[in-house]
């Protein structure tokens, strides 16, 4: 008796055990809803923001974690230690989707660092790019402006091909909520979704040591400061 009753508690236990793991795999899966696909990864819009850590995604295309750049948020950042591509986007190519319940216009802003040296516009730049979003623009005060190649005009000042705008932010020594195009002219970045769907967000390399940390996109009815508040909760991940 003493026997059989020792052996129910042990099962008892490594049940229990074996439970508690599970939980926590689960809770550290990026998708909690089964899908194993990296591919198939989309971030969800909720109220009007999607907030995601550039490093969350796994194939990096060269880009490097790194934490030695103090204040980032999440785990770690990225950072192009590569050749430069100054005229030609697509090299070095990180792609996020994105799933958007709430149509609109959406302000993006990403958080970046200089991550070598101190001059403030010198390694400051990425390339960005929504291909399929209804809108892509960059917008001061009433002009706009769009990615040369897609058939829209006017263009921004400097580099853009192929739909890929230049997103450059000014200013060296700290981490940043900024993204501009179109030199010596910025323009604040915009994006519009006329309908729900999943949409893809392209980013490749463009200057060496440019640092990329996180990006939100916010509805146009959220304030700035909102948007970009370090405390917004990461979105959801879930199956596309």
């Amino acid at each position: 008796m003493r026997f059989a009753t020792l052996v129910a508690f042990l099962i008892t236990v490594l049940s229990c055990s074996n439970d508690d793991r599970n939980d926590t795999d689960t809770d550290n899966n990026p998708d909690s809803s089964g899908c194993t696909n990296p591919t198939d990864f989309a971030y969800e819009e909720k109220d009007g923001i999607v907030t995601v850590e550039f490093e969350s995604i796994k194939e990096l295309s060269g880009w490097e974690k790194n934490d030695s750049l103090q204040g980032f948020t999440g785990s770690k950042y990225l950072v192009w230690k590569g050749d430069q591509y100054l005229s030609n986007p697509g090299n070095g190519l990180l792609t996020y989707k994105i799933k958007i319940n709430t149509p609109g216009t959406y302000r993006f802003i990403w958080r970046s660092q200089i991550a070598k040296g101190t001059e403030g516009s010198e390694h400051n730049d990425s390339w960005l790019r929504f291909g399929d979003a209804d809108r892509f623009y960059g917008k001061k005060n009433e002009s706009i402006i769009y990615p040369r190649d897609t058939g829209l005009t006017p263009n921004p000042n400097g580099a853009s091909k192929d739909g890929w705008f230049k997103i450059y932010l000014s200013g060296a020594g700290t981490w940043k909520w900024q993204s501009r195009t179109s030199d010596n002219d910025a323009h604040d970045i915009y994006v519009e979704f006329n309908s729900p769907g999943i949409y893809t967000m392209e980013v490749s390399a463009r200057s060496s040591h440019h640092a990329l940390d996180r990006f939100t996109l916010f509805n146009e009815t959220i304030n700035n400061e909102n948007g970009t508040n370090d405390s917004n909760a990461i979105s959801d991940i879930i199956c596309n």
